[in-house]
């Protein structure tokens, strides 16, 4: 509505501008600020909306003379973004320019410090019955110089969380190129059925229950074989256990011949024990 209306002009400063209409040059960031908010709608379009409405905001301060900013292009900014999430095994990123964007967010917080500060002695003045138009403009201005710095942040958060999404979303792209194509098979609903040893008893309980399928075992597994639940019986017999397993196998039946043969061995010993030495015998003395 704000661009409808013409409010705002390229070939005007703020001086020239009412300032009961100050105001609407935060239209771009509070929709930048709620855009954000959204959860409903995919986050990458989100971002992006929101990063082109701040970038816009940040461009009509600068043309109202509200701050000095240069605000960099898409490219630029996306390089020096790239300078600092730069994976491993690829150069290390400029230290110099990670230092000076430091400095700079250093800067800009203590900026934000006094802005607030400022903004709260201005909000107070202007809930009074009599304001005077001055007033009036320095809090506005303020809040303007508040949400640049604002918008600074932001932008810097989303060209950082950018790069993240577009790997998650190359990423699950992948995946479903490599998924292979049993699993994309929907499940069916589960419908009750009943499952008897014979013939006969197929017979009996399905003149009990018309409604529900009835099956033998051997029907049912190879029904199962057929939709790939259940191997088919020829592969099972086929099937030979690896190298590991049967390393594995033979070792417990050694272990358990071992110590059959060492039980067994314990078992004679106790017996010649016996035999030489019969119960009763031992230390007889005190004895009548």
């Amino acid at each position: 509505m704000v661009n409808d209306l013409s409010l705002f002009s390229d070939n005007e400063e703020l001086q020239e501008v009412a300032t009961s209409e100050i105001r609407y040059l935060l239209m771009p960031a509070l929709l930048g600020y709620f855009t954000l908010k959204r959860t409903t709608q995919d986050r990458y379009n989100v971002i992006t909306k929101a990063k082109v409405y701040y970038r816009d905001f940040l461009r009509l301060c600068k043309l109202y003379g509200i701050t000095q900013i240069e605000l960099a292009t898409e490219t630029e900014h996306n390089e020096n973004t790239d300078a600092r999430v730069t994976p491993a095994g690829r150069t290390p990123p400029d230290l110099l320019a990670m230092s000076n964007i430091r400095e700079q967010k250093i800067e800009r917080y203590k900026k934000q410090k006094q802005t607030e500060d400022k903004l709260k002695e201005l909000y107070s003045e202007v809930q009074k019955s009599h304001v005077d138009d001055e007033v009036k403009r320095d809090y506005y201005t303020t809040l303007l110089k508040k949400w640049v710095n604002t918008s600074l942040d932001e932008i810097d958060s989303i060209s950082m969380e950018l790069p993240i999404l577009e790997h998650m979303a190359k990423v699950k792209g992948q995946n479903k190129v490599t998924q292979p194509p049993g699993k994309d098979r929907q499940k069916q609903p589960f419908h009750p059925f009943i499952i008897t040893k014979t013939q006969l008893q197929k017979q009996v309980f399905g003149a009990g229950y018309p409604g529900l399928p009835t099956y033998t075992v051997e029907e049912f597994y190879e029904n199962k074989v057929k939709e790939g639940d259940f191997p088919a019986p020829d592969q099972c017999l086929h099937s030979k256990p690896s190298n590991q397993e049967q390393t594995k196998t033979e070792a417990l039946e050694d272990q358990d011949e071992e110590e059959t043969a060492e039980a067994l061995q314990k078992a004679r010993d106790w017996d010649d024990w016996k035999d030489d030495h019969r119960r009763g015998w031992g230390n007889r003395q005190n004895m009548g």
